[in-house]
């Protein structure tokens, strides 16, 4: 059995995490598998958006501890650990480079590097089945993939502490309230509206849709200046392309825009 299924439709790219027998806990292949997909979707301009999801009732429960014993056990230098480990950061930092948005529909537990991913998303919904748990301190491990920068810019640094400190089970209620997630719908409805919002994200302006996501990512460590400015840059971008023109017509002939990136 395939560990992650790849398909396209309407300009999305669905990538599902496919060992439900194990909720889909990640082999160490499955990094590489999705860093390859993020470079070929990201070359590949008939793609707009990418939807994230898990098969069966999990989105993620983590790593595959068995696949990652030799981290800890000794037999490594730890030189190798930290190349190692350097490698499986790798994934954050594509998805949150990636120029394209990234919706993750998270449909049950989402651990460890199932909560990574789902907080290295642009766009995160949940079923009312969902949890989330940042649970290394349970365990006498730390975060990775860039949970200590992101996660308390999504949820604010008090509530970041709490979770993590913690290790506590976040519930899909508690997870929307704090502002980790931004709806939570029942289970059978999940896909259907993850896929609505792909469409909508799909139907906008490339370019647009890149310049939100590479300002919002750099506006945290900006000043209001420095944010300006590439609010300056990149509005002068949008009015020399193909696509604002496109915009402008659509809206004065009223029809549906066709964008096509340039």
């Amino acid at each position: 059995m395939t560990d992650i299924l790849y398909e396209t439709q309407d300009q999305i790219a669905i990538i599902t995490f496919n060992r439900p027998d194990v909720l889909n806990v990640f082999r160490r292949s499955m990094f590489q598998t999705l860093l390859d997909l993020f470079e070929k979707i990201e070359k590949d301009d008939s793609i707009r958006v990418i939807l994230l999801m898990g098969a069966g009732r999990a989105f993620s429960a983590g790593i595959d501890l068995d696949e990652v014993s030799h981290l800890f056990d000794g037999t490594m230098t730890m030189e190798q650990a930290r190349a190692e480990l350097n490698e499986m950061q790798e994934l954050t930092r594509r998805m949150v480079n990636l120029p394209k948005p990234i919706i993750s529909a998270i449909n049950g537990v989402a651990v460890g590097v199932g909560a990574e991913v789902a907080i290295s998303s642009d766009i995160r919904i949940a079923s009312q089945m969902a949890s989330f748990e940042f649970a290394e301190v349970k365990r006498g491990l730390f975060e990775t993939n860039g949970v200590m920068h992101r996660l308390p810019r999504l949820i604010g640094m008090g509530r970041a502490a709490q979770v993590m400190l913690t290790g506590e089970r976040i519930s899909a209620r508690s997870a929307l309230d704090m502002g980790l997630i931004t709806r939570v719908l029942p289970t059978e409805m999940l896909m259907r509206e993850a896929l609505e919002i792909a469409r909508a994200l799909a139907a906008n302006a490339p370019i647009s849709m890149r310049l939100v996501k590479q300002v919002l990512h750099k506006s945290y460590d900006l000043d209001l200046e420095s944010v300006m400015q590439l609010e300056t840059e990149g509005t002068l971008e949008c009015i020399a392309s193909e696509d604002l023109k496109e915009g402008v017509m659509a809206f004065l002939e009223k029809r549906v825009p066709i964008y096509k990136g340039k």
